[in-house]
């Protein structure tokens, strides 16, 4: 995700991350970083498999929760369709939640019906 605060683009790296220490300025970190929480901290129903290091992305959401976002790293963009996010997934969008999958700017669009729609990061 972006940060506005940081210049960080969606879609890359912040040069703050780390592997081994994760946020080198965790403790000044800006507020847009302090406010945020992925849903798998925030939602009970979501197993330890959710954990971002666990499946290969960050779940939020925006438009007061009607939007879910699947934020992708972008060197596993594609784990999101392994088994059982991409069924839960389908799921979540057939019951009428709009899902985006993003990697960087370019992303799908989960529908309904099975199918998915291209979109595009707002710049």
């Amino acid at each position: 995700m972006g940060v506005t605060a940081l210049d960080k683009p969606a879609g890359r790296w912040c040069p703050h991350f780390s592997k081994s220490t994760a946020c080198r300025i965790y403790a000044g970190r800006p507020a847009d970083c302090r406010i945020f929480n992925c849903l798998w901290l925030l939602t009970d129903a979501l197993g330890p498999e959710w954990k971002p290091s666990a499946c290969g992305f960050v779940l939020h959401s925006e438009d007061q929760g009607r939007r879910l976002i699947v934020e992708c790293d972008a060197a596993r963009p594609h784990d999101w369709r392994r088994a059982p996010y991409q069924e839960t997934l389908a799921a979540w969008a057939r019951a009428g939640q709009e899902v985006l999958i993003m990697t960087g700017a370019r992303g799908l669009r989960l529908m309904p019906d099975g199918q998915t729609r291209p979109v595009r990061r707002a710049a």
